[in-house]
């Protein structure tokens, strides 16, 4: 019988205690896109209409702008004049009178846009149109992670603090309504930073072990974290589900896997039929040494089916191709071209991790060394690791938060794939001399130019500090540790 080894693509670091404050979040509104131009009415005589009767008060609010070519352009009050009005009359809501345009708004009936349609020195007549500010939100105190996300330009300070901006455009509410699986060793559902969006699905273990304390080893809690918590994840909007695959040794069979990614798809043809849903990533921090021809077809399907895939390079420092899932990424192993989005790992100073995986499969990089989230062991505590691992649940978060502002891209994983490729940064990453394949280094981003803020490590006053799961851990610094079991 072949066995497939599994490996838990993280190494622990230090606990480092920081805040988790619950952002401010602003309201946001869009701006309507429009073109359109009414038809104007003109006479057969091309002469100017007379108003059959007085302006009446009321009627809609109206835009109206004359013709700067016109070689008679008149004057506002002339125009306004003949539909029996005037600059001072209360249903004039502006005059406009410059060098480039002259026009007005204001509340007219039917039979004053009759008229000025009928006038040959007015060039738009259109309905006045609700507009609102698109302003972006800017979150403070956050993981080096969510500023390189959110920005071109490098990020400098140190990684272990939580001192860097995180900027994003609200329209999708950090992905409110996308439910992203954590295909990993379950979730501490009770930590504070998910502020209770976050619950336990399936496991392994059996129902019994559907509870909060369902992470033994704290992988899938930290993952989790970086994908969708409040001030450590990408998308602090989104439902969060664990699919628990790996065991309390951070191992699992293909079996197990296979088995989550059913649950997976069993819930969101369940999810299709509820209002509010808008769509379902899958996140899979976790691979083998070898390929999965049930694993790869199982994921496969579940792309065919709608649901979304975001999965870890490896840890190897090899090609990412010779093992499952990360050979679904990419241009595929076939060459086919992967379904699943493959995630390398890069550090602050935007060098490929030396740990990590690359090759054609992989899609894109993200941040994967100290990386700052979410821990296992009480509601308030942090730590922070390495790994492929980490960098995944950045683009699995980054998912959500694209899918919930455009319902259509949700639809479609290809869509997504292709999506992140062209909205990636194109800068070369600085790669190792003995790279075992070609890709295109693209580094992720949320499609925002970001302009880079200062850092400041002054906002620590009011932090509520977490607890250190182990006094001993702070001494701790272990590098893409990988846990393997035989399956």
């Amino acid at each position: 019988m072949n066995h497939v080894t599994w490996l838990v693509a993280a190494a622990i670091f230090f606990i480092c205690p920081t805040t988790f404050a619950a952002p401010t979040i602003e309201p946001h509104r869009v701006m309507p896109n429009f073109d359109r131009r009414p038809r104007r009415v003109t006479n057969s005589s091309g002469t100017v209409p007379t108003p059959t009767s007085a302006h009446q008060s009321g009627g809609s609010h109206y835009v109206v702008l004359f013709d700067p070519d016109h070689p008679a352009s008149p004057q506002v009050n002339d125009v306004l004049q003949r539909i029996g009005l005037h600059a001072e009359h209360s249903d004039v809501t502006h005059v406009y009178d410059n060098s480039a345009f002259r026009g007005f708004a204001g509340n007219m009936k039917n039979h004053c846009i009759t008229a000025l349609n009928d006038m040959e020195e007015v060039r738009y007549v259109e309905p006045a149109m609700q507009v609102s500010s698109t302003s972006l939100q800017t979150r403070i105190n956050s993981p080096w992670g969510l500023e390189r996300l959110s920005q071109k330009d490098p990020v400098s300070g140190d990684a272990t603090k939580m001192q860097f901006h995180y900027k994003y455009d609200n329209k999708g509410n950090l992905g409110q309504g996308v439910d992203i699986y954590m295909l990993d060793t379950g979730i501490n559902t009770d930590h504070l930073a998910f502020a209770g969006r976050a619950r336990m699905g399936f496991s392994k273990e059996g129902p019994l072990d559907l509870n909060s304390r369902a992470d033994g080893v704290g992988h899938g809690t930290h993952t989790a974290g970086t994908a969708g918590a409040d001030v450590f994840g990408v998308a602090s909007g989104a439902n969060l589900i664990g699919v628990k695959v790996l065991g309390s040794d951070g191992s699992g069979s293909s079996a197990d896997s296979v088995k989550g990614i059913d649950y997976v798809v069993q819930q969101h043809d369940r999810r299709k039929r509820e209002a509010g849903f808008i769509g379902s990533v899958a996140s899979m921090s976790l691979g083998s040494s070898q390929r999965s021809a049930g694993m790869e077809q199982a994921i496969s399907a579940a792309v065919d089916a709608g649901v979304h895939f975001s999965v870890a390079a490896g840890n190897e420092h090899q090609d990412a191709c010779v093992g499952s899932p990360a050979s679904m990424g990419g241009r595929g192993a076939d060459g086919k071209g992967g379904k699943a989005v493959t995630v390398g790992s890069i550090n602050i100073q935007d060098e490929i991790s030396s740990f990590s995986n690359t090759g054609p499969c992989v899609d894109v990089y993200a941040p994967g060394e100290d990386v700052i989230s979410t821990w296992n062991q009480g509601k308030d505590t942090v730590r922070t690791l390495d790994g492929t691992s980490m960098a995944t649940p950045h683009v699995t978060g980054l998912m959500a938060y694209l899918m919930a502002q455009n319902q259509t891209l949700a639809r479609c994983p290809s869509c997504m794939k292709d999506l992140l490729g062209r909205s990636s940064i194109g800068r070369s990453l600085t790669k190792s001399k003995t790279m075992s394949s070609p890709d295109l280094g693209l580094l992720i981003n949320n499609g925002l130019e970001g302009v880079k803020l200062q850092s400041s490590e002054s906002a620590s006053a009011n932090q509520t500090h977490a607890r250190s799961p182990h006094s001993l851990a702070r001494s701790l610094r272990r590098r893409s540790v990988g846990l393997r079991v035989p399956v």
